[in-house]
């Protein structure tokens, strides 16, 4: 089983989107920045768009099926519902894909925070490191 930081990078595929991913045990699932969300429906299905930066500048906007909505318990005590898609994410050598919440990450310092739901049975994470690994993603 592959050791990661805290910190690492990650990838979206089929974009090869590339951001910096905090990994946290503590967060059941993963969720990623979305600013100038908007929900539309195609086929009878709904979608939502979404605006994403990452630290270097740049941008793109994805496009995804909503797979459903699911309300977050916060810090304080306070619920928000949040969008979930699902993304094919690489961080490492790890190459899943899973579902992520929306949300507006923009005061965070970062994009992409890799919950549970992708690191469990893949990763080990080694909290007092940063940047141990090179993005090496399968079929990337």
């Amino acid at each position: 089983m592959p050791r990661e930081s805290r910190i690492e990078r990650a990838a979206l595929f089929p974009d090869d989107f590339k951001l910096h991913a905090k990994l946290d045990t503590g967060a059941k699932t993963s969720s990623i920045n979305a600013v100038d969300t908007r929900f539309s429906t195609r086929g009878g299905a709904s979608w939502v768009s979404f605006a994403l930066t990452n630290k270097d500048g740049d941008k793109m906007t994805l496009e995804r099926p909503l797979v459903r909505t699911t309300t977050i318990k916060r810090h304080f005590g306070n619920k928000q519902k949040r969008p979930v898609i699902k993304l094919d994410i690489c961080v490492g050598s790890i190459r899943k894909v899973v579902e992520v919440n929306l949300v507006d990450r923009t005061g965070l310092n970062y994009q992409l925070l890799m919950g549970r739901n992708f690191l469990a049975k893949s990763l080990l994470v080694d909290s007092g490191r940063t940047y141990m690994t090179s993005l090496d993603c399968p079929g990337g």
